[in-house]
């Protein structure tokens, strides 16, 4: 089991930015008459997806002196710090049921597609570490293989059946056919932003408001460039970072802000030049894949099971994640209850973001409601996780950092579908610790 679990180390290691080019490159060629178009366009999605990666990362690191300055000037006690990947990692290589979870989620793709339970082919080998998470979570609980591994394969079936209802909206409104989101800790929150627009359509006055981000975009011409856009939501956060002190300083702090100004101008012209750029490669290769399908296979519609990161550095995206990254560590001081610290997972928030948005087709009135909705509830589920995380997992000797009681992580947390599905067999759990 050493050796599995070190080949799982390597592709965690490798990451997505990779892996998804890689397989995308081996179902091309296999679907393809042309070897060198689906060569270059492999080309061009990695390198897409490496530019979007470096330039999330810059737009994640953006806001610390501002999250400096919220945390600074709040009175909040936090128990629980969220240090990202690391606990999952962790977690996940002194897991001895990885093989195993991996074999069942793979035999239940299979299964689900012949028995046309699904239309998605979940190629995003990397993000199955939320399903390998799930699994060794629940044997660590109570010592026995099959249940870690039933409940990992239910989340992975209940993700691919969501993937499969919301693939529409990345159609209709991304502009990519063919392709399906099956990334537990992602798509689970899309029900709840459907359902928040499907309460709105019921309101007679609140049904007819709606500000849709492109038509926006047309009515502000100039206004609307990523460039201009960017700039004003910088300069704007600059201000806000230094405004305690501000007077006291006026030249240094203008100048700060207009830096700022800048960062955010630089990051919002380069993102959607790098989102075209990936889209355009991702679309050739989906419909190559398609057509194969659909004359060797089967004429039932497939759909491609990619990450959300395909999809995190649109304009709307993008434009969302600038005011909710910063109010979410502020929403953290503020909710009762809270104990955990939003850090280092932050750059999760796009990728969640993604969900609040589509199903409203980019009306940012309905997607802002339905953030500041899934945010608070996304803290709670990460505080609450954080215990189960602290309580059962220091025999892997984590490090509980100086200043807190206990250990999280919002990517690992944000898994909606485990969270319930938890809560509802903890009474059984008991009996076992």
């Amino acid at each position: 089991m050493t050796f599995i679990n070190n080949i799982i180390e390597k592709i965690i290691e490798i990451g997505p930015v990779i892996i998804i080019p890689s397989i995308l490159l081996v179902f091309g060629l296999i679907a393809s008459r042309k070897p060198l178009s689906v060569l270059k366009n492999s080309t061009f999605i990695f390198i897409g997806l490496v530019g979007l990666s470096i330039l999330l990362s810059l737009f994640i690191n953006f806001f610390e002196p501002l999250i400096n300055t919220i945390l600074t000037n709040s009175s909040k006690e936090f128990e629980i710090i969220d240090i990202g990947w690391l606990v999952s990692e962790k977690v996940i290589l002194n897991s001895p049921i990885n093989l195993q979870i991996i074999i069942a989620i793979i035999a239940l793709n299979i299964f689900m597609l012949l028995f046309r339970l699904t239309r998605t082919i979940n190629i995003d080998l990397w993000n199955y570490w939320i399903f390998l998470l799930v699994g060794s979570i629940v044997f660590t609980i109570t010592g026995i293989a099959w249940i870690g591994i039933l409940i990992a394969a239910i989340v992975a079936a209940i993700s691919l059946v969501l993937a499969d209802i919301y693939a529409i909206y990345i159609s209709s409104y991304f502009g990519i056919k063919g392709v399906s989101n099956p990334q537990a800790q992602v798509i689970s929150w899309a029900p709840i932003s459907h359902f928040i627009n499907f309460i709105f359509n019921k309101i007679p006055f609140i049904k007819k408001i709606h500000f849709f981000y492109e038509e926006i975009q047309q009515k502000l011409g100039y206004f609307s460039e990523p460039m201009i856009v960017g700039f004003i939501l910088g300069f704007a956060i600059g201000l806000i970072t230094k405004y305690k002190n501000f007077y006291l300083n006026i030249n240094q702090n203008l100048i700060y802000a207009l830096t700022s100004g800048l960062k955010l101008s630089i990051i919002m012209i380069l993102m959607p030049r790098v989102v075209r750029l990936l889209i355009k490669s991702l679309n050739t290769i989906i419909n190559d894949i398609r057509s194969f399908i659909n004359k060797r296979i089967t004429k039932r519609e497939i759909y491609i099971g990619l990450n959300s990161i395909f999809f995190s550095g649109y304009p709307s995206v993008i434009g969302l994640s600038v005011i909710i990254i910063p109010l979410s560590v502020y929403i953290a001081t503020l909710l009762p209850g809270n104990t955990v610290l939003p850090s280092a997972d932050l750059i999760m928030i796009p990728f969640i973001l993604v969900w609040a948005i589509a199903p409203s087709r980019g009306d940012i009135f309905r997607s802002f409601i339905s953030a500041m909705i899934i945010i608070p509830i996304l803290i709670w589920l990460t505080g609450d996780m954080g215990t189960l995380f602290t309580n059962y997992f220091t025999k892997y000797n984590f490090e509980i950092v100086e200043g807190y009681k206990g250990i999280s992580s919002i990517g690992s947390s944000s898994n909606l579908i485990f969270w319930i599905l938890f809560q509802l067999v903890k009474p059984i759990f008991s009996i076992f610790t």
